[in-house]
């Protein structure tokens, strides 16, 4: 063989190494890559960031990360507004490593919620999904109040079944009652907002009293409070939980004037949305 064939097939043979290298790693990529085509809710009202999924997908498959880690990570980012970008990363998982997503079931749920109570009009095939699965644990566990909570304030914020949601929260109510306890502060958040939602206003009052006695540094209930106020078209009491909501200074009142309660209201809105 002359000196010209065989630089000629050295030539081939990295050429072609140079190919297949490029191909694979092109393979692994797509491999890597979530597929929002399929697992994304084909829904205008599910919104998401491909480029921060796709950083998310790659910080949760370093092999260095626990299972405790990779929890921790997905709670931040559902607190921080991420969990659309969960929920697509976690629907994949589920389809392809259910053995894997298991360990994530409860950020699942978190984000499925966190979407519901922080979309103005949540995409109705996520709320179908995210019913199915409280319901499956509430059918599964009926007497565990957490269950009773999570799937009956789901059906009353997204409007997928108000009437179902506010009775399993009365009829969980009675039955405290009937054995002579009290509810908590869950319990006691969901039927204040229970009782709004069925126009029963004062009883939905008395629940938010309750619970600024037990959480009176929480501004965040009497902000509710006020919206309360705001549909019996009570403006003093609107404004009085405003007030005791944020407490603004005489200072900040002289500068911005009274319309700067709209800034409390935007303020503490913010603060119940990234609960």
């Amino acid at each position: 063989m002359n000196k010209s064939m065989v630089i000629g097939l050295v030539t081939i043979l990295l050429t072609t190494s140079g190919c297949s290298t490029i191909g694979m790693n092109r393979h692994l990529e797509q491999e890597q890559t979530v597929n929002t085509d399929k697992y994304a809710y084909d829904d205008e009202n599910f919104v998401y960031n491909n480029e921060t999924l796709q950083e998310l997908a790659d910080r949760f498959r370093l092999e260095d990360l626990s299972t405790t880690n990779i929890n921790s990570i997905m709670e931040e980012e559902i607190e921080n507004g991420r969990y659309n970008e969960i929920i697509i990363y976690l629907r994949e998982l589920r389809a392809e490593e259910p053995e894997e997503a298991a360990s994530f079931s409860n950020r699942y749920t978190e984000a499925l919620q966190a979407h519901v109570e922080n979309t103005d009009e949540p995409a109705q095939p996520l709320v179908q999904d995210a019913a199915d699965i409280l319901q499956d644990q509430y059918e599964s566990q009926p007497d565990n109040e957490e269950n009773i909570i999570n799937y009956a304030t789901l059906l009353m914020e997204s409007e997928h079944d108000v009437d179902k949601g506010t009775s399993l929260l009365f009829d969980l109510e009675e039955e405290l009652q009937e054995n002579g306890e009290e509810p908590g502060r869950d319990l006691l958040l969901a039927l204040a907002q229970a009782y709004s939602s069925t126009g029963n206003y004062e009883q939905s009052l008395e629940r938010f009293d309750t619970l600024t006695t037990l959480d009176a540094e929480d501004p965040t209930h009497f902000y509710r409070m006020s919206e309360v106020y705001a549909k019996m078209d009570d403006q003093q009491g609107e404004r009085e939980a405003l007030t005791q909501a944020f407490e603004p200074t005489s200072d900040f009142l002289e500068n911005y004037g009274d319309d700067s309660y709209t800034l409390y209201k935007d303020y503490l809105r913010d603060s119940i949305e990234n609960e």
